[in-house]
């Protein structure tokens, strides 16, 4: 029985291997056509235009992995059952249910995978591919290192806080020019802190040169100037640039939009709160996926090539997929704005061809 799950397994991850190779494939050449303008433009070199669309290829593994295992599972088994191998393994005495125990083990595998290359290595290379595109390519001034204008604000019941910093160095942790002002519920200013100067420990700051000014009724009654002064933030100031209300989301690790709840619960944006935990939720989904798509493919193969044809289980897979991603998509949205459970609704569509998969894997 080993010999034989060798053998199935080696055709299976033999095509699995083509398969993602050929949609990677597809995906830099879609890049490269994409960013050609630019490569007209500015004529970079060759080994650079390579470096830049080598560094999304964790990125297009990830966005890929559930259509190839999809294929390869049903290119291979369908081409066990029209050749009679399954046939053969059967007269053999053998549990087909229990035979595929391994692919299962792959599929689950692969979902692990799936998951911790996205979240650990998709999202760091995909940011130093922009880096590149800017610097090598289109040779334009790119300084990660160097955050300006940055914009944050607390709400809270009875006042608002607002914090401008218009420089921070994220390398040697220095900020130039630390403004905050704090208001009450009627406009009314209460109290002002600036400092020209200061340095970033943890989450707080040191600053330098500091005036604290208090008010009332929008007038002066108590201004103090302090040598040093310690101000702790509630998050960190690294992630002051983001907009998580309207940005792109794919391009951060789980751990960045953790931090983005954080800002957006001190903010009081409960629609920012909303689209992380979807987002966050659906990565989880999407990496479950592969082996919820193995499952489906073991069974559909084997319950309907023999009966009606190879053709016929790649048409009902093809169905269910165009079903999951318009009921995923429609959930999405709905999580999104609050309408469902965010941290549940992409997962609804998962849990429907899970049990699927389980019906008519126990049927075959």
């Amino acid at each position: 029985m080993r010999i034989l799950q060798k053998y199935f397994l080696k055709e299976f991850l033999s095509i699995f291997l083509l398969i993602e190779v050929f949609f990677i494939f597809i995906f830099a050449l879609s890049e490269f056509f994409w960013r050609f303008s630019d490569i007209i433009i500015h004529r970079p070199q060759v080994v650079d235009v390579l470096h830049f669309l080598s560094l999304h290829i964790p990125l297009w593994f990830t966005q890929t992995l559930p259509i190839s295992l999809m294929l390869s599972t049903l290119l291979s088994i369908s081409t066990f059952v029209y050749d009679r191998e399954i046939i053969a393994v059967k007269t053999l005495g053998v549990n087909t249910k229990k035979f595929f125990i391994s692919w299962l083990f792959i599929g689950l595998l692969f979902s692990i995978i799936s998951f911790f290359v996205n979240d650990k290595v998709a999202t760091r290379f995909f940011s130093k591919a922009q880096e590149v595109f800017y610097t090598k390519i289109k040779k334009e001034k790119y300084n990660k290192d160097t955050l300006e204008n940055l914009f944050y604000y607390i709400s809270a019941k009875d006042e608002t806080t607002y914090i401008f910093i218009e420089k921070y160095n994220s390398v040697e942790k220095e900020i130039n020019s630390f403004l905050l002002q704090k208001y009450t519920s009627d406009g009314s200013i209460k109290l002002q802190i600036y400092s020209p100067y200061g340095k970033k420990q943890n989450l707080s700051l040191l600053l330098f040169d500091t005036m604290i000014q208090k008010f009332n009724n929008n007038k002066l009654v108590l201004e103090t100037k302090l040598y040093k002064y310690d101000f702790t933030f509630p998050v960190d100031i690294e992630n002051f640039q983001y907009d998580f209300s309207s940005m792109q989301l794919d391009q951060f690790s789980i751990q960045q939009l953790k931090q983005g709840i954080k800002i957006s619960l001190l903010k009081g944006e409960t629609e920012s709160v909303n689209r992380i935990v979807t987002e966050m939720s659906y990565r989880y989904a999407i990496a479950f996926l592969n082996f919820i798509l193995v499952l489906l493919s073991i069974s559909i193969v084997q319950n309907f090539a023999s009966q009606y044809g190879k053709l016929t289980s790649f048409l009902y897979m093809l169905v269910l997929l165009i079903i999951y991603w318009l009921l995923l998509s429609f959930l999405r949205t709905l999580s999104e704005v609050g309408v469902i459970n965010p941290y549940y609704g992409v997962w609804i569509p998962n849990v429907l061809l899970f049990i699927l998969g389980i019906i008519l894997y126990n049927k075959q």
